[in-house]
């Protein structure tokens, strides 16, 4: 298995402990800084250094039955979305599935940031380049609200930064201190018990024995 985008490790970390001894992760990201001291880790995460927009080395090639991909949000670039979605196809086995999870913050009700409509889109751009397996939404209320607040802010939070990092005109920046701004008061309004109302979007497809032409 694949975790692409792994970060803190909390995926493969989770996982292994349901399942610990059955299948070893390769945990990808284009850093580690997030990622816990190697001493801290199950012996069958191994860590791995790849941008995944970049494509991978030949020896990851159609070397996983899956590959899980979460959290890219903060670093979607439209232009390279399909040179993304080739280099994670190419990872599978054939018949081999990836299974994709994204907050979508066309659903929040406190913030909406800019510009990412793709999540929405998420179950097409799959399906475009496999065979769409599932497609769903869970919404955050409940036991785990608060959970999703903070992962909903620590992520606008983090693209409020790089709109204003990458911005090429006042209003984008203008834009960017709004979003940080909004951030900090629902911050601030969370700790008195309003929640952000999110959705969390997985779309799972399988990879076809011959791929498709890439037009």
């Amino acid at each position: 298995m694949a975790d692409i985008g792994s970060g803190s490790c909390i995926w493969p970390i989770d996982l292994l402990q349901e399942l610990p001894f059955a299948f070893s992760v390769d945990a990808i990201d284009v850093s580690l800084e997030q990622c816990p001291t190697r001493s801290w880790l199950p012996n069958n995460i191994n860590l791995i250094i790849h941008d995944a927009y970049q494509p991978f080395p030949e020896h990851m090639i159609g070397k996983y039955d899956l590959v899980h991909v979460q959290n890219f949000l903060c670093v979607w670039r439209d232009e390279k979305s399909k040179d993304l979605v080739r280099n994670l196809l190419a990872l599978l086995k054939p018949g081999g599935f990836i299974q994709w999870s994204e907050q979508d913050p066309a659903a929040n009700r406190v913030i909406t940031a800019p510009g990412v409509s793709w999540v929405s889109q998420l179950g097409q751009t799959l399906g475009r380049h496999a065979a769409l397996a599932a497609f769903d939404r869970f919404e955050s209320v409940g036991k785990h609200q608060m959970l999703w607040d903070v992962q909903a802010l620590a992520a606008c939070e983090e693209l409020a930064s790089n709109l204003k990092r990458n911005a090429e005109t006042d209003n984008e920046v203008e834009q960017a201190e709004r979003l940080h701004t909004s951030t900090e008061r629902a911050s601030i309004e969370m700790r008195s018990g309003v929640g952000i109302y999110s959705e969390l979007v997985v779309a799972v497809a399988q990879k076809e024995p011959t791929l498709r032409s890439w037009g």
